[in-house]
């Protein structure tokens, strides 16, 4: 008994120190502090159901629940964008918004590209421009949900239109505060971020071209080690994005179409939106809100405009588009059809009604839509909308109104499926 009592002596103390040496970790001050921010940063996760339930537009479970995972996709899109994306010394492109990140009508023709900047920088943007109706890049002094709303503006804009391209659509365009040779976009002191609008009206064109971003001071130069400070930083102001936004969304939702519009009705095109001040100052757009019962069918007319590039989406009350690859929610200049008339007749509704300018609301019974003008001569006026019965249909639309069967529309619902997924083939 006593040579096992000393064996056993022997194990105890041997896999004590094994643990000592191998697992044993006692935390140092410092460490402790990041694993507070890390609790913290739990914590206010915990919290976002608030900007959820507290919308007031949430009154049903299946409105909770696109509310919940909206609120997840916009913490996996900011999660990356402040932890790996937000650096002005080292930029990367970052779709946004995205198939994840679908925030506030972000538009299906539309294959985003956003990166940071700093006015004391000088960076290089290499594109190409073959493959859109229109691109458009745009300096902002902020970034919704992260800067103050009131502090946001339009630094600086252009547009493909007045780009010098080569003869294969390549540009190269300079961002500085110091005028540059060739294409060149002003970085004023509050400079902060680039948005890149690339409009596709024909999802077929798939090459996008060489697209690339580069910081000339820091090029070369390999970047710093993040400290537990940026990350804690980093933490907290992706989750601080979260609830901000989606309150603006809310607040803007209120103004947009609570206080100035009633179900089923259109405002006319504006060219400015002060509720999003982060909207391309080359387009103006008219909103709705929709609320259709199985029934029912909003007739949209708007006169064909004699812009770049036309489009109409439909929304959720998140506004979030629906899902463009499985449903046609949306329509272009391209996609949609134009009557002898000049004007151009949407209908949306719940059941398709063998149109060619439908939309689909995807199963919603409420939600919102976004029409734009982007790059025109003159923005149109004159935008009208009625709540129809769906059986009645025919006796508002135009005799000639092209027809779509059940087999025609599947193949043209294939068609967009394969195109968003070549359109993410490298992902999101």
């Amino acid at each position: 008994m006593k040579i096992l009592g000393i064996i056993l002596a022997v194990l105890l103390t041997t896999a004590a120190g094994v643990y000592v040496v191998f697992f044993y970790n006692p935390a140092t001050p410092e460490q402790a502090a990041m694993n507070a921010e890390w609790i913290g940063f739990g914590t206010d996760i915990a919290a976002l159901h608030e900007v959820v339930q507290g919308a007031p537009f949430n009154q049903d479970e299946q409105t909770a629940a696109e509310g919940y995972r909206h609120i997840a996709r916009f913490l996996a899109t900011f999660l990356a964008y402040h932890t790996d994306l937000a650096d002005p010394d080292y930029p990367q492109f970052m779709r946004f918004p995205n198939a994840v990140a679908r925030i506030g009508w972000d538009n299906p023709d539309n294959p985003y590209l956003a990166f940071p900047v700093r006015s004391d920088h000088v960076y290089r943007l290499r594109g190409n421009v073959n493959s859109f109706d229109l691109v458009t890049i745009n300096v902002y002094s902020g970034l919704l949900g992260h800067t103050p709303i009131t502090d946001i503006r339009n630094v600086s804009g252009i547009a493909s239109e007045d780009l010098n391209v080569d003869e294969n659509g390549d540009f190269v365009l300079t961002l500085s505060t110091e005028p540059a040779d060739g294409n060149w976009l002003a970085l004023e002191a509050d400079a902060y971020f680039v948005i890149v609008r690339r409009l596709v009206s024909d999802w077929e064109q798939t090459d996008e071209g060489l697209w690339e971003v580069v910081n000339l001071t820091t090029l070369g130069q390999g970047a710093p080690r993040p400290s537990p400070a940026t990350v804690a930083r980093q933490l907290d102001d992706a989750a601080a994005q979260v609830r901000n936004l989606r309150e603006l969304l809310t607040v803007a939702h209120r103004i947009t179409f609570q206080l100035a519009l009633r179900p089923n009705e259109i405002s006319e095109p504006a060219e400015t939106d002060p509720n999003i001040p982060m909207a391309d100052p080359f387009q103006a757009a008219s909103r709705a809100f929709f609320r259709l019962a199985d029934d029912e069918a909003l007739l949209i007319e708007a006169p064909v405009a004699e812009c770049l590039y036309t489009n109409i989406q439909l929304a959720n009350v998140w506004m979030e588009s629906l899902d463009y690859a499985s449903r046609q929610s949306s329509l272009n200049h391209t996609t949609a059809h134009a009557d002898a008339d000049g004007r151009v007749r949407y209908v949306i509704s719940r059941r398709d009604p063998g149109v060619q300018n439908w939309l689909d609301t995807a199963g919603h019974t409420e939600g919102s839509l976004m029409a734009r003008w982007t790059y025109c001569d003159e923005y149109p006026s004159g935008i009208t909308s009625r709540l129809i019965d769906l059986a009645d249909l025919d006796d508002h639309l135009p005799a000639d109104t092209p027809r779509v069967n059940p087999e025609e529309r599947a193949r043209a619902i294939a068609a967009r499926q394969a195109a968003i997924s070549r359109r993410f083939a490298g992902g999101s």
